[in-house]
């Protein structure tokens, strides 16, 4: 019998916080903190190694913005701080934003004395270090053992092929025959089938029945506004969870296989973004994430390394968006540098970064907006109500 995994201590450290009067934001501020501090610490980090592997003088490596609450310099020059601002970090190269400098520069360890190729490798390293650190995250969540919903029904929605046949805490255990594993496979079995008859083996209690139903074919629209032709047999999940164990070797492959999904994922997120399919009210700021943070540590430690890969790997795509400011930007100035055979003039790429620094602040405005509302803390009440006596209508 297929059993949810007992919440481990960091999930009873979530639900314990909620019952502490103000423990609840205590935690989810901490928990977002110590997570996003380890996505940047390691992105930073990337840069880091990348430019002492090169050759280029690192003067300053920050977690965090603003006054440091502590700091120190180690013997190669370079002064790490922690800023009292947790919200990001960089890491300062010698000459690098020295808009004026040549590619004829010949001081020792200054980050234009290096050619295009090692310059992009250093900017490329941050995101890749990413990149990796979600695979790694996912390889070790694996090997804690996998943990997929089972395929349990939790409810059954009404005038759908399953009305009155299946019911709530019912487990589809085969499908024509064949085993069923968990909900996934299920619901891609279902999905697929747009009016063929389907042989369910249903374990009800105890027993085990037999019955034929042939999936409903609707029209769906995903997320990206994508539509597709599924067949629908109207029953939802019921949340219960079973563990599947993995070696070493099969925890990897199952870690590569998820780091690819969540990349095109979120490559396909943000085209969608850009080019209008998607709507900016699906944007997420700070404020969201930590909330999604925190409801996520409910579930332990599994769920919150699965979420910690997602966002890791999320901040490697974004930040190689051609936007100056982040990564990417950096990366468009070297191709054009090539191109021309000289650096961009120090006007234009100031410039260049003044758009890119009020495009992020907007799209920062913008996403904790999207968040405020969610939350409830804006309201939304058209200022004009309806004259007394008659019947608002939605």
């Amino acid at each position: 019998m297929l059993t949810n995994p007992t919440p481990d201590l960091l999930a009873r450290l979530a639900n314990l916080a909620q019952q502490i009067p103000g423990g609840e934001l205590a935690f989810t501020v901490v928990l977002f903190i110590v997570l996003l501090s380890g996505l940047v610490f390691v992105h930073e980090l990337g840069h880091y190694l990348a430019a002492r592997h090169v050759g280029i003088k690192v003067l300053a490596f920050s977690l965090g913005f603003g006054r440091a609450l502590a700091s120190w310099e180690d013997s190669h020059g370079t002064r790490w701080k922690v800023g009292w601002l947790p919200l990001g970090g960089y890491v300062q190269m010698l000459g690098q934003e020295d808009l004026k400098a040549s590619t004829s520069s010949r001081l020792a360890g200054h980050y234009m004395s290096k050619s295009i190729a090692q310059r992009a490798y250093v900017i490329l390293a941050g995101p890749l270090a990413n990149l990796l650190l979600g695979a790694v995250v996912l390889w070790g969540a694996f090997m804690l053992g996998e943990q997929r919903l089972q395929a349990q029904i939790g409810s059954v929605m009404p005038n759908m092929p399953a009305t009155a046949i299946l019911q709530p805490k019912d487990v589809i255990t085969a499908l024509n025959g064949q085993p069923v594993a968990g909900w996934e496979e299920l619901l891609q079995a279902i999905s697929a089938n747009t009016g063929a008859p389907l042989q369910l083996t249903v374990q009800r209690a105890s027993s085990l029945q037999t019955v034929v139903l042939t999936p409903k074919v609707q029209t769906h629209t995903d997320i990206f506004g994508d539509t597709h032709t599924v067949g629908r047999l109207g029953i939802t999940p019921s949340g219960a969870m079973y563990t599947v164990a993995h070696g070493p070797f099969s925890a990897l492959q199952r870690a590569v296989e998820k780091s690819t999904e969540f990349t095109v994922l979120t490559v396909k997120s943000l085209w969608k973004l850009i080019t209008g399919a998607i709507g900016t009210e699906n944007l997420t700021g700070p404020l969201g994430i930590a909330d999604i943070t925190s409801q996520t540590a409910h579930s332990g430690v599994y769920a919150l390394l699965i979420l910690m890969a997602l966002i890791s790997i999320n901040l490697c795509v974004v930040n190689l968006f051609p936007l100056p400011v982040l990564d990417g930007g950096h990366l468009v100035f070297l191709v054009l540098e090539k191109l021309r055979g000289r650096p961009l003039g120090a006007m234009a790429q100031e410039w260049a970064f003044r758009v890119g620094f009020i495009a992020i602040v907007g799209l920062a405005l913008l996403s904790t907006f999207n968040d405020v509302k969610r939350f409830g803390w804006v309201d939304e009440t058209p200022a004009t109500a309806a004259p007394e006596g008659t019947e608002a209508r939605p």
